[in-house]
């Protein structure tokens, strides 16, 4: 029996790249069910594992979010123990803590495990393949939802 993935060639390009992204993210939500961390913690973790600490506002511009949205998620991480808070220049500033940090790299150590192994399979040549299609896709596709997002659509 074909593979779901299999299956959807012949759908057009639009619907089988919205199907195959449908899949990937079934399976990204599976591992994501297995994780100590969810994707809010996993979101502030990656931003803040440059080193450098950050104010609400600073994490809400970064990520895009409401600084409500963000209040919310870094208090959750504060209680949990992932995060840190500082008061400097009259402005609290939020960075991992030890065990968050460890707990970050762990978790995502999972995943870039997975992939890699995923690309080791697929060959040095179609791994390049796909990572420059896909990055090329990622570019292109931002730049037209820019587009019509400038457009007020």
């Amino acid at each position: 029996m074909p593979s779901t993935t299999q299956r959807s060639v012949a759908l057009p390009p639009g619907t089988r790249l919205a199907a195959l992204f449908h899949h990937l993210d079934r399976h990204r939500r599976a591992l994501e069910s297995t994780a100590s961390l969810g994707t809010a913690e996993l979101r502030l973790l990656w931003l803040l594992s440059d080193g450098r600490g950050r104010t609400l506002r600073e994490i809400a511009d970064e990520l895009h979010l409401e600084q409500s949205t963000v209040n919310r998620q870094v208090n959750a991480a504060l209680r949990a123990g992932h995060l840190r808070r500082t008061r400097v220049e009259g402005a609290y500033r939020f960075e991992p803590t030890p065990s968050g940090s460890e707990l970050f790299t762990r978790e995502t150590g999972v995943a870039l495990s997975l992939y890699a192994r995923v690309l080791d399979d697929l060959g040095p040549e179609r791994a390049d393949v796909l990572l420059s299609a896909l990055g090329e896709f990622v570019d292109r596709y931002g730049a037209v939802v820019e587009e019509r997002t400038d457009r007020g659509q």
